[in-house]
């Protein structure tokens, strides 16, 4: 399955039933952190940002055109991909983004390292159909370096806590996308996940011991979570539609995630185990993307 694919399956909002597993009005203790998001707004998708100390939510950018999969960097500033495989920098309160890698083009899923010194991504070719490779580059854009040399696809790179390892979704055609680890330098690759199906979106728990994902092995777009080393795979969503793009809460308490089974696109959480359900905030129009910190 292609990028392309993914994302139309992201935003689509077919009139889903909801789970029986799922509540809507369960008590919570109070959230923690800052969450980024992408949500549709006046007719195109930006970046926002949610304060749960206030519960603020503010928006981050403005300009024209869809703007997806935000991620933090350490200095608080945020990087996000626009639709033609390009990615930007933004710092909050400023109007204007910074391109990123513009040598380097198509390039998406750019990520900083938690130190903050390095930045992943995937740069896709232009001479080949459906073929992408993980790269890491210094933080002023130095020292590149190609990580990844298999064929096909991988993509969505995720730093480990301790910027040791980076997970990641590969394939070379539907049924074929696992989840991976490999070391900063490219050594070490090892495979995770043996599902045959599709397996992406990977994000790392805060202690670095749990990896959260989606994949649609048992039928449709669920949320799993497998251990670090590749043990104890465990299913812990089960609803009609998409539940995908997994962040952990600064606190490992919580799990949110996009889905799309209430009709359109919203943010929901739920403990790691996958109880306690409930929709994390109504969106206007539809929502998804989180990034936790």
């Amino acid at each position: 399955m292609t990028r392309h694919l993914v994302l139309v399956l992201l935003i689509s909002v077919l009139p889903w039933a909801m789970s029986g597993q799922a509540t809507t009005d369960a008590p919570r203790p109070p959230l923690t952190g800052q969450m980024l998001s992408s949500r549709l707004t006046d007719g195109t998708w930006q970046i926002w940002q949610t304060d749960f100390s206030t519960q603020a939510r503010r928006q981050v950018t403005f300009t024209p055109g869809d703007k997806r999969y935000p991620a933090w960097a350490a200095d608080g500033s945020v990087t996000y991909c626009v639709s033609n495989q390009a990615c930007f920098q933004s710092r909050l309160g400023e109007s204007q983004s910074e391109p990123l890698l513009i040598d380097l083009w198509p390039v998406r899923d750019a990520v900083w390292s938690p130190d903050g010194r390095r930045l992943a991504f995937a740069r896709f070719r232009t001479d080949l159909v459906d073929s992408a490779n993980l790269w890491v580059a210094e933080e002023d854009g130095a020292q590149r370096r190609m990580i990844t040399h298999e064929a096909g696809i991988q993509e969505h790179p995720a730093w480990s806590p301790d910027g040791q390892w980076i997970a990641y979704s590969a394939g070379h055609g539907y049924g074929t996308y696992e989840l991976y680890v490999v070391r900063p330098d490219g050594s070490q690759r090892r495979q995770l996940t043996r599902n045959q199906a599709h397996d992406f979106l990977p994000a790392w728990s805060p202690d670095g011991t749990q990896i959260a994902f989606s994949s649609d092995v048992s039928g449709d777009y669920e949320i799993w979570v497998v251990e670090a080393d590749g043990s104890n795979l465990r299913q812990v969503t089960r609803s009609a539609g998409l539940d995908t793009s997994p962040a952990w809460s600064p606190d490992g308490r919580w799990i949110a995630f996009a889905t799309n089974r209430s009709g359109k696109l919203e943010l929901w959480v739920m403990r790691p185990d996958g109880s306690d359900q409930q929709i994390l905030a109504n969106a206007e129009a539809a929502a998804c993307d989180p990034a936790w910190r």
